[in-house]
C-alpha cells in the first residue's frame, strides 16, 4: 500500500433525469446532483424521472464515482426541474428508439445477411490467400452485372 486511503463514499441526494443519448448512440442515465450538475451514469435498476434518490458517491480530482445503486427517498424535484428533465428524457427515448429500429432494419436486410456470411467465410481464409479471395469475389460480382 502507498499509505493513501480511499475516500469514504458520501450520501448525496440526486434527482433522476432520465435517459440521454451517449457516445455511440448508447443509453445513458442522467442524474442531477445537489449543485445542479447533470452527471451521466449507467445505473442498473428502475428509476422515475424527477424523483429524488440517495446516491453513495466519492468525489475527487478525477470526477464523481457512483457506488452501488441509488435508493429512492420518496421525494421529488420541483415542478420546473421535473418538467425539463421529463422533456429531455422523452426526446432521448425517441432518438434511442429510432436508432434501435434502424439497427434492427439493418440486421433484417438480405444484403447485410449475405455480406455477413461472406465476411464469416473470409475470416477463415489464410492471410497469404486473401488477395486471391477478394479478386474471386470481385470477379463474381462483375460477371453478375453483365
Amino acid at each position: 500500500m502507498d499509505g493513501v486511503s480511499e475516500p469514504t463514499p458520501q450520501v448525496e441526494r440526486w434527482v433522476f433525469g432520465g435517459s440521454r443519448v451517449g457516445k455511440g448512440d448508447k443509453r445513458m442515465h442522467c442524474w442531477v446532483d445537489p449543485d445542479g450538475r447533470h452527471l451521466m451514469f449507467k445505473a442498473s435498476g428502475r428509476f422515475t424521472v424527477g424523483s429524488v434518490y440517495e446516491a453513495r458517491v466519492t468525489r475527487n480530482d478525477d470526477g464523481v464515482t457512483l457506488h452501488g445503486t441509488p435508493r429512492y427517498t420518496g421525494d421529488r424535484a420541483d415542478d420546473d426541474l421535473h418538467g425539463t428533465l421529463s422533456a429531455r428524457h422523452r426526446a432521448a427515448e425517441v432518438a434511442l428508439d429510432l436508432t434501435a429500429r434502424e439497427r434492427a432494419d439493418k440486421r433484417a436486410d438480405p444484403l447485410e445477411h449475405a455480406i455477413a456470411r461472406l465476411c464469416d467465410l473470409a475470416a477463415d481464409v489464410p492471410a497469404s490467400q486473401r488477395t486471391g479471395f477478394a479478386v474471386y469475389v470481385a470477379t463474381r460480382l462483375t460477371r453478375a452485372w453483365r
